[in-house]
């Protein structure tokens, strides 16, 4: 590689060299990936897939998009390119992470000519060219497996108009018969591009680029947004998006334009295709050359302790502070390395526009939960009067009431915690353990609080905001997909037989209103609303939800030696009450099985995410390894 024309300065400890080339391969690059994106889209057949008329997956009647395809491209590639690019000046403006005799890049163009050039210039372009690279690569997938397989839409036969009418069988054989395309029936629509995309089901061509976009976005915000005022309003943020991206998903199932594992799949495929863009693409933890410019000065207390260049620009420089005759370095972020049972006080700055902040994005989740919950009604979900699961007995009593299950997924969880905490201060105190102090300022005071009070509140804290968060992500398909449940037909229309409601076994129910339904804009508890929202589960979404974080706040703090195997016990009976719960569901014919499965993997991903990136200042804790054994005097 040729040598830049200018020589090194002996500030320049960050000093980076790139090359044109790399910018004309990844333009290469990129080209390439959007042609062939292109072709597949427009220009490839699909594999014409045969059906059977009994086959009533594919019988729904045919709807406009909810979410038009422009506006899906527009969400998942405008709202993070602003959002990544308005972060990064903002750091540039106002934090000033960028400094100019600290860190160089230099671009080398032909003939040994470079051009200097910004850190913020290397950082958004490399972020945007990653970027780009995994949304073409997820539009490419998206297109030949869309492709290859050729999975009919649920409204395909409403748009493919068959030769061979399906009312019209009636001998059992041929009913259950396939039907192989060209050979035993053709399409006699005349719009070739409409029957084509009901050919191309799976799997979702709006939530797999939508699930990338806003899953690198949530990503970036988990690694930039730092900043210690903000508290958990950068995870709200994160929450808002993965809300957007769960209600496209639930159109499109509500809309008939895929089934759901069409929605499922692709929303996996994007946040998988994501996460790997993000993580060893993007390579955020790599050193040599860095991502993004570390804070440097002249002084040795401003060195930041993290080896990750993402974590240092969105720390603040460590003070030194004396304790007992000792320095300790205090981080504003994270907690420095000390032993667990060091007689060392270290305090850890608290701001009130932190707490405030926080009390602000539960008050948004709570409120907007609350509004889904009686305001917003549920869509008119079209059904075929011959769907026998739609014909279960109504339920006369609940096996599992909404009251007992508060009591077990939020009641039991916090008086555990609440008794845990107050048992390990009980203990360290016992034992003249570390003791960590937060200190909160408001305005010139400065008030101390302790170290228990302080995990109290991180804990409970988080674990109401992830309740909050899993009742609204499931009120969100409650009033989008608007499934209707198993007792629908008997509680909708008081017909309790197949034979007495049903006179076409094709006919599509689609203009329809149930006895009783009133037009009050509050919404009744168990009214005619309340069955057309079946999916997902909200008893197992909460129950798992809260169980789950129960049993990881159980593997994480009841690590005493002597406690034996207790702990294991409580986490797998944690797991075993989420799951009766959610079978109690089925048994009282108040949601299909797919319904419970969605909801405890909705709670159980909610709990994890809720556990393991957000109480971030309880696991830095040095009071968090109950019974360890290292002792510094």
């Amino acid at each position: 590689m040729p040598e830049p024309s200018e020589s090194k300065s002996a500030n320049d400890q960050n000093h980076h060299i790139e090359t044109i080339w790399r910018i004309v391969i990844d333009a290469i690059s990129l080209i390439i990936l959007l042609v062939v994106s292109i072709i597949s889209n427009t220009t490839a057949i699909p594999f014409t897939r045969g059906f059977f008329c009994s086959d009533a997956t594919i019988k729904y009647p045919y709807k406009d998009n909810t979410i038009p395809a422009y506006a899906a491209v527009i969400l998942s590639v405008g709202v993070p390119i602003i959002w990544i690019w308005t972060t990064e000046l903002c750091k540039l403006c106002y934090f000033k992470r960028y400094p100019k005799t600290r860190f160089e890049i230099r671009l080398l163009f032909w003939r040994h000519k470079s051009y200097q050039i910004a850190p913020i210039v290397r950082n958004l372009y490399i972020l945007t060219v990653i970027f780009g690279y995994g949304y073409l690569a997820t539009w490419v997938l998206l297109e030949v497996t869309k492709n290859f397989i050729g999975e009919l839409r649920p409204h395909f036969l409403a748009v493919c108009q068959p030769s061979i009418d399906c009312t019209s069988i009636t001998l059992l054989n041929q009913y259950n018969s396939y039907l192989q395309y060209g050979t035993n029936y053709t399409c006699l629509n005349s719009d070739t591009t409409s029957v084509r995309e009901a050919r191309r089901s799976f799997f979702s061509g709006h939530t797999a680029p939508l699930f990338f976009g806003f899953g690198y976005l949530i990503m970036y915000i988990h690694v930039s947004w730092s900043w210690r005022h903000l508290g958990i309003l950068g995870h709200l943020f994160q929450v808002g998006l993965l809300i957007l991206a769960c209600y496209v998903g639930y159109t499109r199932i509500s809309d008939f334009h895929h089934h759901w594992h069409d929605v499922f799949f692709g929303a996996v495929v994007g946040s998988l295709i994501a996460f790997v863009t993000f993580k060893f693409i993007l390579n955020w933890r790599r050193q040599d050359p860095q991502f993004l410019p570390t804070i440097t000065t002249s002084t040795d207390s401003c060195a930041t302790s993290s080896n990750d260049p993402l974590e240092n620009m969105n720390t603040y420089p460590v003070h030194l502070q004396e304790y007992d005759g000792q320095s300790t370095e205090v981080g504003l972020f994270h907690s420095s390395n000390v032993a667990v049972r060091s007689r060392q006080k270290i305090l850890q700055p608290i701001s009130l526009l932190k707490l405030v902040f926080d009390g602000l994005s539960l008050a948004i989740v709570l409120l907007t939960w609350l509004l889904l919950k009686y305001l917003v009604k549920p869509v008119r979900r079209a059904f075929l009067c011959s769907d026998l699961s739609l014909y279960h007995a109504e339920p006369q009593k609940k096996v599992f009431p909404t009251w007992l299950l508060v009591l077990c997924a939020i009641g039991i969880p916090l008086v555990i915690i609440l008794l845990s905490e107050c048992v390990r201060w009980y203990y360290l105190f016992r034992q003249k353990s570390a003791k960590v102090a937060y200190e909160l300022q408001i305005r010139s005071k400065i008030y101390r609080i302790p170290e228990w009070v302080g995990n109290l509140y991180i804990i409970i804290g988080v674990f109401i905001f992830a309740n909050c968060v899993t009742a609204f992500l499931t009120n969100i398909g409650k009033v989008t997909v608007g499934r209707l449940r198993p007792h629908f037909i008997p509680s909708c229309f008081h017909k309790y037989s197949y034979h007495d409601f049903c006179n076409n076994s094709n006919e599509w129910i689609i203009n329809y209103e149930c006895l009783g339904e009133s037009s009050d804009i509050i919404k009744q508890k168990d009214g005619a609303y309340d069955i057309r929202q079946s999916f997902p589960s909200g008893h197992a979404s909460i129950a798992f939800c809260g169980l789950i974080f129960l049993a990881l706040y159980i593997h994480k703090v009841w690590n005493y030696r002597n406690f034996g195997q207790f702990p294991y016990v409580m986490e797998t009976f944690c797991f075993a009450l989420a799951a009766y719960i959610g079978i109690t569901r089925i048994t009282d014919n108040r949601h299909h099985p797919t319904d419970v499965l969605a909801g405890a993997i909705l709670g159980t991903f909610v709990a994890i995410i809720a556990f393991r990136y957000m109480v971030d200042a309880f696991k830095r804790s040095v009071l968090s390894d109950l019974g360890s054994e290292s002792m510094t005097d």
